[in-house]
């Protein structure tokens, strides 16, 4: 019973890595572009052209929905799930996770410690609740924006106000959150079923204050102290999250839960921690299937 990989990009060299991970494993494992096949509701089934898909013989299923054609993506998670093949992370979780403000809002009922968060629509009145609730420096966020693409800082109000005027005008959904102090700097923590596989910090490159790998930054890994592990676990658990990536900043004297990625990338977390990610979502796939 063959385990699969969803993505809408299957060509990208994180999957190569689990099929060679799940090859080492004694582990057959299919990566399926989510692009070329159909999704149906009743009975729940993947067609791809006029040949339906196997699915009943899948063993478990590890999403990797991102920024291209998410709800595609999602449609045939869904199909999945309603025809019993485990997942590693579930349709609602990872749609959580893939939206800011749900997240935080998922952060606020788990009484979890999170960046002060206010959504809107309208650029003058958001940006006049913006600067009266967070004040600034504060940070606009596209509602699914990833590895610091649609994460714009904004010093004063006119900043703010013009920022929020051009995101409006092509449609895009926002969150502005208070900048948290010093900034440029963040920790991922990539958790796995409720285990935490290690930690990386990431330094913004100069004149920048987004921190992450794909920016720039530099990454290296780090010791978590234990209450930061806890609160990556907590975090996780309340998206509601099998396997996740957990972004906390600091802020000031404590730490704050940034982001809880449901598709994180894992390249240069395993560069610098050396841990063989590949190796244990393909381990926590099985698991999942029920043949451990």
């Amino acid at each position: 019973m063959p385990l699969v990989v969803l993505t809408a990009k299957p060509e990208l060299a994180i999957h190569a890595e689990l099929l060679e991970a799940a090859r080492q494993q004694g582990e057959q494992l299919q990566v399926v572009d989510t692009l070329s096949v159909a999704a149906v509701v009743e009975p729940p089934g993947l067609w791809r052209g006029e040949q339906r898909l196997p699915i009943e013989t899948w063993s478990a299923v590890l999403p990797r929905i991102g920024n291209w054609r998410p709800d595609s993506g999602l449609a045939v998670l869904e199909t999945l799930t309603a025809a019993g093949v485990p997942s590693l992370n579930a349709p609602m979780a990872i749609r959580c996770g893939r939206d800011h403000w749900l997240t935080m809002v998922a952060l606020a009922e788990a009484g979890l410690p999170y960046p002060p968060t206010v959504a809107g629509a309208d650029p003058e009145s958001l940006a006049a609740s913006a600067a009266a609730i967070l004040g600034f420096p504060c940070v606009v966020k596209q509602r699914r924006s990833r590895q610091g693409v649609g994460v714009i800082g904004c010093a004063g109000r006119a900043e703010l106000e013009a920022v929020l005027d051009s995101l409006w005008r092509v449609g895009d959904e926002l969150v502005v959150q208070r900048f948290c102090p010093p900034g440029g700097v963040s920790r991922r923590v990539l958790v796995l079923g409720g285990e935490v596989l290690g930690a990386t910090e990431h330094r913004a490159a100069a004149g920048e204050f987004r921190s992450n790998g794909a920016r720039g930054g530099s990454v290296a890994a780090v010791e978590l102290p234990a209450a930061q592990a806890e609160l990556a676990r907590a975090a996780t658990a309340a998206v509601g999250l099998g396997f996740a990536g957990v972004d906390l900043l600091p802020d000031g004297d404590r730490w704050v839960v940034g982001e809880v990625n449901p598709s994180p990338g894992w390249a240069y977390f395993a560069a610098a921690t050396g841990v063989s990610v590949a190796a244990r979502v393909v381990a926590a796939m099985v698991l999942r299937g029920g043949r451990r």
